[in-house]
């Protein structure tokens, strides 16, 4: 069963023509925060199922059935309280109207990859963990798996969420755990020892004539 949408409204960032997972999932938990303890949720998991290109409508249940929903683009399930709840994102047809400057350039300049399996990076920044890590996966996919196409984001679970503060200046660490034939790749997610989640990418090719 559907409840009442949210409006989620959004900018593109740098010469982006879509929306990237992290800013949607930013932006699910910037609304839900209201109604849960962000720090209380745990078993996390969002996972992307298209691209977005417009704003976005919300949705929040805790039963889903995909064939409730027109234009899904993004799943996101949780729990609380040993309760599961789901969080749903459609596309609308509202277009998205505004961009903004947006630079990857510290992270690059900054991180190490080792051994073509590791990339670290000292966090130095004020963006959220999920943008750190997606900017730091796609920097090492394109270092060291020389393939033509765009990397992206398609899932990432974390155990629970962590607060700004720990992870500021911290060691943060992705280590490649899985890699399917150049196309589909899974990494740990590490906050200085910590392990906190996992992080999945895809490489989405452009069909040739």
């Amino acid at each position: 069963m559907k409840n009442n949408s949210i409006e989620l409204n959004f900018c593109f960032k740098g010469s982006r023509t879509y929306v990237q997972g992290p800013d949607i999932f930013d932006a699910v938990l910037n609304k839900i925060k209201k109604d849960f303890d962000l720090l209380k949720l745990e078993k996390i998991k969002y996972s992307a199922h298209n691209m977005l290109l417009t704003n976005a409508n919300l949705f929040i249940c805790k039963s889903f059935e995909k064939e409730d929903y027109v234009n899904i683009n993004s799943l996101i399930a949780f729990t609380i309280n040993t309760e599961k709840y789901y969080a749903i994102v459609t596309s609308s047809k509202n277009k998205i109207e505004c961009s903004m400057e947006y630079s990857e350039e510290i992270l690059r300049n900054s991180s190490e990859i080792i051994d073509d399996k590791v990339i670290e990076f000292k966090n130095i920044l004020d963006d959220s963990l999920t943008e750190v890590i997606v900017s730091m996966n796609k920097y090492f996919l394109q270092t060291t798996i020389p393939e033509d196409g765009k990397w992206i984001v398609t899932q990432f679970e974390y155990k629970n969420l962590l607060e700004y503060s720990k992870i500021k200046n911290k060691l943060i660490k992705l280590e490649l755990l899985s890699n399917f034939n150049n196309k589909l790749t899974k990494s740990k997610i590490y906050v200085g020892d910590i392990l906190v989640g996992y992080l999945f990418f895809s490489l989405i090719t452009e069909k040739k004539d």
